[in-house]
């Protein structure tokens, strides 16, 4: 790329900030049609031409809508919504960032921290939960993940993956972190680690909050479904975690001595019951986002899912979950035994009552006698 700045202009190119809410346990898919009044229609991911469909596929392909475009303020955008069947809604605001360089990364960082886009998409979500109504089974107060993604399809001179990178790495890293001032260099090195290249002029770099997608169309929204996947997988983690805290602060005022025991054990029964119920619904619905994506073999995008699996963190939210879904299971057991033995212990208290009754019994027939 010649070092002129009009041949970093992009031709063509958004800005994709995506806002997800996790709002039930989930959506029957099924009994939807419309949304907004526009039509929903099935949404699988678009491998390029060439990819075998094999290598990644949705269980169940969520379902997606295109509604009307939105002017916020100064900023207009398109908008489209993604249905999840685990209970997740996506919202996908795409703002145009065609131009130079420049404005493109000051769109990008005020996306960042615009009330007004996120409030929006906040309203339009709201609005959806109303209308799915029966179809969301167990809603729940909602949790939200963002995510930006910087889509460029064509610049205004001929540029190859390794020319950006070794002619452009810290206006790149700039971008990708929404930053202003020159960074250090080991942070402009972290910032594009994670990258992949499938042809020459082809370059996606994945960050925690933030993805640039330098790619053809086909292949740049499957790259881009396969990151909003990963976010939903990250909401549902987070989602489920701030539950198991929930019913971890109730358990704890529950322990030995203190209030809520029963002489039959039928509370403890009542907290097991609730405890079990909590451990089966937490794993039915991670276990459901976890395997929504089957992955075959080591295929390119398979690689961008996975290494955006990793800069979300999504094994260490896992983790976490896994040790405090122990942690309950573990008062479940606990809650169980107490049930039993208090159950045990009121049947041995009524046979011993008996028995002395009908010694009472035997020994006031003897004295008749």
């Amino acid at each position: 790329m010649p070092n002129g700045a009009k041949s970093m202009d992009i031709v063509t190119g958004s800005i994709r900030a995506y806002y997800l809410f996790d709002v039930a346990d989930t959506i029957d898919l099924a009994t939807l049609r419309t949304i907004e009044g526009e039509g929903l229609a099935p949404a699988d991911i678009p491998l390029r031409p060439h990819a075998s469909s094999a290598y990644l596929r949705l269980e169940v392909p969520p379902l997606v809508a295109r509604l009307p475009d939105a002017q916020l303020g100064d900023l207009r955008c398109s908008v489209r919504v993604k249905l999840f069947d685990y209970g997740v809604i996506s919202l996908r605001l795409s703002f145009d960032a065609s131009g130079d360089w420049e404005r493109m990364a000051t769109l990008s960082a005020r996306l960042r921290k615009d009330d007004v886009v996120a409030a929006y998409a906040q309203r339009i979500t709201t609005r959806i939960c109303e209308e799915l109504g029966e179809a969301l089974d167990d809603p729940h107060d909602t949790l939200m993940e963002d995510y930006q993604v910087i889509d460029i399809e064509r610049c205004a001179a001929p540029v190859d993956a390794q020319t950006l990178l070794a002619q452009h790495p810290a206006r790149l890293a700039n971008l990708l972190l929404g930053e202003r001032s020159e960074l250090a260099r080991a942070e402009i090195d972290e910032t594009l680690r994670v990258r992949f290249s499938y042809f020459a002029d082809d370059l996606t770099i994945v960050q925690w909050d933030t993805a640039f997608v330098f790619d053809r169309r086909e292949s740049s929204d499957a790259i881009q479904d396969i990151l909003e996947f990963a976010n939903s997988q990250l909401l549902e983690l987070r989602t489920y975690d701030a539950q198991l805290d929930r019913e971890l602060d109730v358990i704890y005022k529950l322990q030995p001595g203190g209030v809520g025991s029963s002489t039959l054990g039928r509370r403890e029964a009542d907290q097991a019951a609730r405890l079990r119920y909590t451990i089966v619904d937490v794993l039915e619905i991670i276990d459901r986002s976890s395997n929504a994506l089957k992955i075959v073999g080591d295929a390119y995008y398979a690689r961008i899912y996975r290494a955006a699996a990793a800069r979300l963190g999504l094994a260490d939210w896992q983790k976490q979950i896994d040790t405090k879904l122990a942690s309950v299971e573990d008062m479940y057991r606990f809650f169980i035994d107490q049930s039993r033995g208090r159950r045990d212990a009121f049947l041995e208290t009524i046979v011993i009552v008996l028995i002395a009754l009908e010694l009472i019994v035997g020994v006031a027939t003897l004295l008749k006698h």
